[in-house]
């Protein structure tokens, strides 16, 4: 006979062999048990986990013609046997990656009328369904929404968001988990006892996490190892099969540089990649590494997060205790950079070595201190002057009280002898006259509106109309205070934020309304859309031309005003000689005057 697989010779053959999808065999079993029987189930999950092995385990104890007490298939009935063989006539598999068109489909409908030959249902196990093209998909589409009533349907796939969702709606969709590490664990353990192989519980736990969560992958495994170390399956070599690192290396790598040892941890990394071991797989295990040994020191040894022998959880909590939680997690991040960079680096050993070197080199973690002291003491510098206001104020506000206590002081031992009264005004003439000045020139300066305080007070601005109106916060977000004018602040939006600055205006009155009742004081708002600066000097040189143009026009109008006066004066003697001489029935006689020089003159 032929060698079969261990992954295939120990396929589930019922229920019971379904290990770590119990809430799929429990759902399958009441469906049995109450006859609910669904005409299309969609079975998803990553591969190797028992899909196709969960559908014909389901398809046995459909047609077992001698089921147990607890539905289970009997396996020896012709119906078991031929399924189990893959030679019944009601259990069709078809492989949907290579039988994916449309013809195909139409093909499955003509058979489906069919009543099946041997059993009470025909099943078919359509394998990798998402495959399908959107054509061969609503080809089966009415057949899976209106089957016989002795057909049933069961779907796999990997990749479920790929299958459409008007097959996925007809169907009851089963998720399939990941396989945790101590089932993975209990189920080779069986498979090597039955083959006749002893196993210890290292080697169990690097086949495990080799697997990755996959029943499958992790029965292939164990195949090959009991292949390549002739039936001893120890931990050495299972990890050299599987080019994994040995974690006594990784420990003394990381203790190098825990150390800053950078030569010696150079130098063991040279070893290990002349050995072969590619730089991937290195940074793989060594993050790994450092993860359990990051949930070791954070966790304990017995919390259970890690699912390994007890030997090898004690080994993880030696290696744990010489590094702190800071230098692992600087190890994790570095290397999953690293990760990054290997990618489209040229010299992928380079960009290792150089991690290798930032992780275990003292002047990098000094440099890096300072770096981080420096930046806090720009940050802390910045923070103090744009504070020094607020501070000035914090200073100034408790003048008041203090001028008041005094003031009350000094009215109180005025009352008390009268004797020294005139000695407690003396003494609280002085204290009053520097107290006024003090309580004006604190009201003064929290009076006073400036755009450095009105710029300390945007962000809270913001915050404030957020809660009243979000639209408005993001309009305004948009802008800044540019200039304040008296009681006026201006609001300047860029040139492309037309559409900002026309909402802020509209929301002119609540923007204000906030401003003052921040600052506690009345002020004016005036949004403008651009350059403020240049318009500013655009409406300083609009401003001097109408003021020279007014005094023209008013220089024009003086003259003409007096042309008329004299004119009118000139109408007002005309009509006063003429009206005397009419009452006295004069005669107006026009006098030549240059007679009269000439006379004068001889």
């Amino acid at each position: 006979m032929s060698f079969l697989s261990l992954y295939r010779k120990y396929r589930p053959e019922d229920f019971t062999d379904l290990i770590g999808q119990d809430h799929v065999v429990q759902t399958l079993k009441n469906a049995l048990k109450n006859d609910r029987v669904a005409h299309a189930y969609l079975f998803a999950g990553p591969r190797g986990t028992g899909k196709t092995s969960t559908a014909k385990v389901f398809a046995k104890a459909l047609n077992c013609a001698d089921p147990a007490a607890d539905l289970e298939p009997c396996g020896e009935c012709n119906s078991c046997q031929r399924i189990s063989s893959g030679s019944s006539l009601d259990v069709i598999e078809i492989d949907a990656a290579s039988n994916r068109g449309i013809d195909e489909i139409r093909e499955l409908r003509e058979k489906v009328k069919f009543y099946p030959g041997e059993g009470q249902y025909k099943v078919y196990i359509i394998d990798e369904v998402h495959m399908l093209t959107t054509g061969a998909f609503n080809a089966l589409l009415k057949t899976l929404e209106e089957p016989p009533d002795s057909v049933v349907f069961i779907l796999a796939t990997t990749e479920p968001h790929k299958v459409i969702t008007t097959i996925m709606s007809r169907c009851q969709r089963f998720d399939f988990t990941l396989l945790s590490l101590g089932d993975i664990k209990m189920r080779l353990k069986y498979i090597a006892e039955q083959e006749g192989y002893e196993i210890d519980a290292a080697a169990l736990d690097i086949l495990a996490r080799s697997a990755r969560g996959g029943m499958r992958d992790g029965i292939s495994l164990l195949d090959q190892a009991i292949s390549f170390s002739d039936g001893q399956l120890a931990a050495e070599e299972i990890a050299r099969m599987l080019g994994r690192v040995n974690k006594d290396k990784l420990k003394e790598f990381l203790l190098y540089l825990s150390k800053n040892q950078s030569q010696k941890a150079l130098q063991l990394l040279d070893k290990q990649l002349e050995a072969g071991l590619g730089i991937e797989r290195f940074s793989d295990e060594l993050v790994a590494y450092c993860r359990e040994l990051l949930l070791i020191k954070e966790c304990g040894v017995n919390s259970g997060i890690l699912e390994y022998s007890q030997s090898y959880l004690e080994e993880l909590a030696d290696a744990a205790a010489n590094l702190s939680t800071t230098r692992i997690t600087n190890i994790i991040d570095e290397f999953a950079k690293l990760k990054q960079k290997l990618r489209s680096s040229a010299s992928p050993r380079l960009q290792l070595e150089i991690s290798v070197i930032k992780l275990s080199s003292k002047q990098s973690a000094e440099s890096s201190l300072e770096a981080r002291l420096s930046q806090l003491e720009f940050k802390l510098n910045d923070l103090l002057q744009k504070g020094s206001i607020a501070v000035n104020k914090e200073v100034q506000k408790p003048v008041q009280p203090e001028v008041e206590n005094r003031a009350k002081k000094s009215s109180s031992k005025q009352a008390e002898t009268q004797a020294e009264s005139t000695q407690n005004k003396k003494a609280a003439q002085p204290e009053q006259k520097k107290a006024v000045p003090a309580q004006k020139e604190a009201n003064s300066a929290e009076g006073d509106l400036s755009l450095e305080k009105v710029k300390n007070y945007w962000a809270k601005l913001l915050s404030e109309i957020r809660k009243r109106d979000i639209s408005v916060q993001a309009l305004l977000r948009e802008a800044e205070p540019t200039a304040v004018e008296g009681k006026k602040i201006i609001i300047v939006f860029p040139e492309d934020k037309k559409f900002h600055f026309k909402g802020a205006r509209s929301n002119q009155s609540l923007i204000s309304n906030v401003i003052g009742s921040l600052l506690n004081q009345y002020v004016e708002l005036e949004f403008i859309l651009g350059d403020y600066k240049k318009k500013s000097l655009n409406e300083q040189k609009s401003s001097q031309s109408r003021s020279d143009k007014a005094a023209g026009e008013n220089t024009n109008f003086q003259s003409s005003t007096s042309a008329k006066k004299s004119s009118q004066r000139d109408k007002n003697q005309s009509f006063g000689i003429k009206e005397i001489a009419r009452i006295f029935s004069g005669e107006i006689i026009e006098v030549d005057e240059t007679i009269l020089e000439k006379k004068g003159g001889n």
